[in-house]
Parts: structure tokens; C-alpha cells; sequence
């Protein structure tokens, strides 16, 4: 049994398994008829800079442009407890993802105190029918579940509507013909950016204002400097407050931002497999251009197999720096002809036999590096974000034999772990593992428990994803000073310049600033490493 498969074994015998979790959020029994609750009380007192932001929750609808890891939730919780001061009130709260809406359904029960219950896939439709789970007062729910059950026969109208210039008032005047009235007061969209477009939380959002329900928005990285993405927001959202972590109220309640550039020097070899695949890269680039005109190979064609190929080629050289040699062992884009030819440059030897022999000396530098950053570091938790799951694999069986698995947690996406299981990794990130290593699917749709350091493989590919890996170590545990992150970064590739151009635009779009300090490199691998064989399986 591979290394992986054992770790999956493990999440789902072990006390952290959310399939128990899960299926007590569901309704034991139907509910008959509709509910409403007030918010009595909550378990928490909000922050000074979060009360503003409460108290300019106004009109009918809002989005909070909060970096993530400033008590986005807390601030629902208590806006959810002001609305139904005079009232009761209905509630549907929007996540992303499984695993989000199971944390948010134990905040709700725990924090507000009141019966939520969570509805998704895994609950069939015919069961959601007997057990009449719209009749809930407070659902925390998936938009493509709601959206199935409640908007299905509107369908067409709705996607009618998101062409027009005003969608709303067109799906106001339907509805009201067809006399379907949204069923709840308020709906709260957590990570509200991915709703926008041709998505199930868009219509139901539309939906909702179309309806006059109030609708609280919450998102780290809502892309208003995007002119498209600002109007179809100003489409759904009367009010955009976007609150700064520059701003004094805010700043003195989370750590300094400390960014710290570490270059890693891989094998002399490893480097020039680099280099010559870039030639062959330039090869491929020239042969689109000449048969489908000229900047087309710029243009991420998906539609050519020499298209298609150049796409391989490229990713395969970032990865091979970003996440480490190791990372893509496995890659069809190997069979490539021009990457099996004798190189004169290579003396004599073909671009795979020499990124082969690079192996042997350093299996993944990047993977090593991050490894010795964290037996060196002081730290109650610690996250690792790779650029691929292969990487992420890779590191977890390193950390595994090292820490144990119990101590050091693995997240990867969709194609290689359940939601389920994916839920169960944060549950053992919160209560047990040290460590977490982890894709994108952690930079976003997801509570990731405080970290005191953050490890990056490699450079994050946009403003959108720096903020959200950032924001894991934004929270503020008690007398944390300083939020540090440890780029690693390989020289002689594009690494560096791509994480300093990745930075510039974070601080333009969003503000978002942090120390930048050059570290010493780290040394190198020293000889008589084990066997590659011991990392790269099957999984």
C-alpha cells in the first residue's frame, strides 16, 4: 500500500473522520413546518475595528473586502444577532465548499447557539424532500444544492437575467408573476468572490435581492480592481466596504507581515535541464506561431495538440523549480522526442537522462529546504503550501516519517482527497498535527486554523492567491509579533522575479504590505541521502 493511501486509511479510521460530524448536522426528523430564531447571545465579543465594520453593515446588501484571518464570521454571527433584535428571522449561510460548510455549521451551533443545520450533496434530494430541510430557520448549504432544489424551474429566466443590464428588476417582475417569494430573510455568501458569473451562487444571489432579501457578503479578495468583476458586483451589491489591514484600528490587532526570500540552490544539473527546456519551449513556440500566426502561443490554446503540448512543457519547467525535481517524475510530457535526443550541451546525454541523474544527488530541493525550515523554526503550527499535489504527497511521507502521521497533516483538492476527508485533515491541523502541507485548495473556501510561520515551495501565481495564503497566519493567537513566510526561491530561474511581481501587485490591488527580508541560502543536501524510491510511488 503507497505512503498516501495509508494516510487516507488513517484520516478515516481516526477520531478526526467528519462522516459522523456531518451526519449529525443533517435534520433527524422532518420539519414540518417553517422556522425562525432569534440570536440570544454570542460566545465572543468583537474586536474595536470589527464593530465598525458591524455598524456599517447598512442598506440592502454589502460585501467586506477583510483580508482573510480577521474574524469575518464573528462579524456575521453578531450582524445576524442585530438583525433579529426586534424579529425573528431566516437564515441561509452560502459556503463553497463541504468541508467550509461543516466548520461553519460547528461555529453557528457552538458561537450563536442556535440549531443549524447543514445541507449539501450528501444528503440525496428525495431525502431533503421527506426531511423538508428548506423549512430550517438557519441552513448553512452549498449554492449548487440550494440552487437545485429552490431555482431549477427558473433556470432559463435566470440565466436570461444575467444578461441583461438589470437583472434584478427582470427577475423581480418574473417572480411575481410566478408568485416564488425566496425563502429566507437573510443570506449570508462566505468566500463570495467565486458566486459572480455564470455560477449557482450568482443566481441565488440574484435571486434573493430579486425577492428583497438582505444579503451580507464576505470575501478576502473581492477583485473590485477587476472594471468586469466591479459592475457584475455592483449588479448584486447597493454597498462595497472594503476595509484595509493598513488602517490603525486594524493593524494593532494582528502581527507584523515578515516575508523572508531564501534561495535554495538545487543540483548544477537540475539547472541546466531548466535551461535546455526553455530552448525546447522556444522551439514549440515558434512552431505555433508559424502555422496559426503570429502571438498565438501566448494565447494558452487548449484547442491544438502542439498547443496543448506547449502547455505540458511549460508547466512541467515551473514545476520542476517550484515544487522540485521530484514533483514530476511522472509526467507524460517525459515521452516528448525532443527531451529524449543527445545534447551536445549536455554532453551527449538527453535532457531526461540528465534531469535523471540530478535526482539521484537531490530527489527535491525545495521539499528538503522546507523540511529543514521547519526542524530548525520555533512554532506551535506551521502550514507548507506546494504549487502541486504530487509535491505535497511527497513532503507529507517525509513529514510522516518523521513526525508521525498524527502530527503532521496533508490537504490536497478534489482529485485526490474528498471533501470529506479533507474536512477531517483541518479537524487534525485544529486539534493534533503540528503541520500542515497543503495545495491552493487551502488558500481560499477554507478555516484553516492559525499558524504561526507559513512555507511557500514555491511563489504564489496572483494578488488573489499571496492575500489568501497570507491571511493564514494573520490571526492573532495571543502575543504572536510577527506573522512570518519563508519564500524559497530557486536562483538562475524565474522565480524570484515572478515573486517580486506577484508582490507589486498585491500591494497595488489590495494595499497589502509586508517586510521583505533576503535570508542566508540555505545549505546544500548533504551526500548519502536516501533512495527517491521512498517518496515517488503510487499514489
Amino acid at each position: 500500500m503507497s505512503s498516501w493511501k495509508k494516510y487516507l486509511r488513517f484520516l478515516d479510521g481516526s477520531r478526526y473522520s467528519v462522516s459522523l460530524v456531518t451526519s449529525n448536522l443533517f435534520p433527524s426528523k422532518p420539519i414540518e413546518s417553517p422556522q425562525k430564531f432569534r440570536v440570544q447571545s454570542l460566545s465572543y465579543q468583537l474586536w474595536p475595528f470589527q464593530r465598525r465594520v458591524l455598524e456599517n453593515i447598512k442598506g440592502n446588501t454589502l460585501i467586506l473586502g477583510l483580508p482573510t484571518g480577521l474574524g469575518k464570521t464573528f462579524i456575521a454571527g453578531a450582524y445576524l444577532k442585530e438583525a433579529s433584535k426586534d424579529s425573528e428571522i431566516r437564515v441561509l449561510f452560502l459556503t463553497p465548499s463541504i468541508p467550509l460548510g461543516v466548520q461553519q455549521t460547528i461555529f453557528i451551533r457552538s458561537r450563536l447557539r442556535i440549531e443549524a443545520f447543514f445541507i449539501s450533496g450528501g444528503l440525496p434530494p428525495l431525502e431533503r424532500e421527506r426531511l423538508k430541510v428548506w423549512n430550517s430557520g438557519f441552513i448553512v448549504a452549498t449554492p449548487q444544492t440550494v440552487a437545485n432544489d429552490l431555482l431549477t424551474p427558473f433556470t432559463t429566466v435566470i440565466d436570461e437575467a444575467k444578461r441583461s443590464e438589470n437583472p434584478v428588476s427582470s427577475l423581480r417582475e418574473m417572480f411575481k408573476d410566478a408568485g416564488f417569494s425566496f425563502p429566507f430573510d437573510i443570506v449570508i455568501a462566505d468566500e463570495c468572490q467565486g458566486y459572480i458569473g455564470k455560477t449557482d451562487g450568482y443566481s441565488l444571489l440574484l435571486a434573493a435581492k430579486a425577492c428583497g432579501s438582505l444579503i451580507l457578503a464576505l470575501s478576502a479578495t473581492p477583485q473590485i480592481h477587476a472594471p468586469r468583476r466591479l459592475e457584475e458586483l455592483k449588479r448584486v451589491f447597493d454597498r462595497i466596504e472594503v476595509f484595509s489591514i493598513e488602517s490603525s484600528e486594524v493593524e494593532k490587532y494582528v502581527p507584523k507581515r515578515m516575508l523572508f526570500l531564501m534561495r535554495v540552490y538545487p543540483p548544477r544539473e537540475l539547472l541546466a535541464v531548466y535551461t535546455q527546456l526553455g530552448k525546447v519551449i522556444q522551439v514549440y513556440e515558434g512552431k505555433v506561431d508559424s502555422v496559426y500566426g503570429s502571438g498565438h502561443a501566448k494565447s494558452f490554446c487548449r484547442k491544438h495538440p502542439v498547443c496543448i503540448r506547449l502547455l505540458a512543457l511549460r508547466m512541467m519547467r515551473l514545476r520542476l523549480v517550484e515544487d522540485g525535481a521530484s514533483s514530476i517524475v511522472g509526467y507524460g510530457s517525459w515521452k516528448v522526442e525532443e527531451l529524449l535526443r543527445p545534447i551536445d550541451e549536455l554532453g551527449g546525454k538527453s535532457i531526461y537522462e540528465v534531469y535523471r541523474r540530478s535526482l539521484n544527488e537531490c530527489f527535491n530541493h525545495k521539499l528538503f529546504a522546507a523540511r529543514s525550515l521547519l526542524e530548525q523554526e520555533v512554532f506551535e503550527k506551521a502550514i507548507v503550501f506546494t504549487e502541486s499535489v504530487q509535491a505535497a504527497k511527497q513532503l507529507g511521507t517525509i513529514l510522516h516519517e518523521k513526525y508521525g502521521m498524527e502530527n503532521a497533516a496533508v490537504l490536497v483538492g478534489k482529485g485526490s482527497m474528498n471533501m470529506e476527508q479533507q474536512a477531517s485533515v483541518l479537524l487534525q491541523f485544529k486539534e493534533t498535527a503540528k503541520i500542515l502541507v497543503c495545495t491552493s485548495v487551502g488558500e481560499e473556501g477554507l478555516d484553516i486554523p492559525t499558524a504561526d510561520i507559513e512555507i511557500w515551495t514555491g511563489p504564489p501565481g496572483n494578488p488573489k492567491k499571496w492575500i489568501q495564503r497570507f491571511g493564514r497566519i494573520l490571526r492573532q493567537p495571543g502575543d504572536k509579533e510577527y506573522a512570518k513566510t519563508y519564500a524559497l526561491v530557486t536562483p538562475g530561474t524565474h522565480e524570484r522575479s515572478k515573486l517580486l511581481s506577484v508582490k507589486r501587485k498585491t500591494e497595488q490591488f489590495y494595499g497589502f504590505t509586508q517586510q521583505l527580508i533576503v535570508k542566508p541560502s540555505l545549505k546544500p543536501l548533504p551526500k548519502g541521502q536516501k533512495a527517491i524510491a521512498q517518496f515517488v510511488g503510487k499514489s
